[in-house]
């Protein structure tokens, strides 16, 4: 009979974490964060982890893949287990500051997308020149150290 990696059903720590996508240690990180549930642990034996906890440990990774941090994580968990009314409030403004941040960000890598291009297009003209002016200025700010 083939062993089918992909279980279905309860998974120990090392399985859970692979097919997560993270370490071990990352796995114990998140359920002292409250991040993922953590199993029972039973009289004997290890704790065994289910598609709940791998569905957890997923939301965590795409939500920090869209830039949210584990403080907005763990309070938008903590309002899952109120009113829906409290939860979406937090989801909202949390959702919104995190946008308004990338956006910011996004704004500053055009910023110097321009600058890159436009120092190379100045390469790309002084290209065969005898004088470069982009080396004559990052040399004169080198000049000063120079002994």
């Amino acid at each position: 009979m083939a062993r089918n990696s992909k279980r279905i059903g309860p998974k120990r720590i090392g399985n859970l974490a692979k097919q997560g996508g993270v370490g071990v240690e990352t796995v114990r990180f998140y359920e002292r964060e409250g991040l993922i549930d953590r199993p029972k642990k039973p009289a004997r034996g290890w704790r065994e982890y289910d598609e709940t906890a791998l569905a957890q440990l997923n939301q965590v990774r795409l939500a920090q893949e869209f830039g949210l941090t584990l403080r907005d994580m763990k309070a938008m968990k903590a309002r899952a287990k109120g009113p829906r009314a409290g939860f979406c409030t937090v989801v909202r403004e949390t959702l919104s500051s995190r946008l308004t941040q990338v956006e910011a960000e996004i704004a500053m890598l055009q910023s110097k997308r321009k600058a890159l291009k436009q120092w190379l297009g100045q390469c790309h003209e002084q290209e065969g020149l005898p004088e470069c002016p982009l080396y004559n200025r990052i040399a004169s700010l080198s000049k000063g150290h120079r002994k």
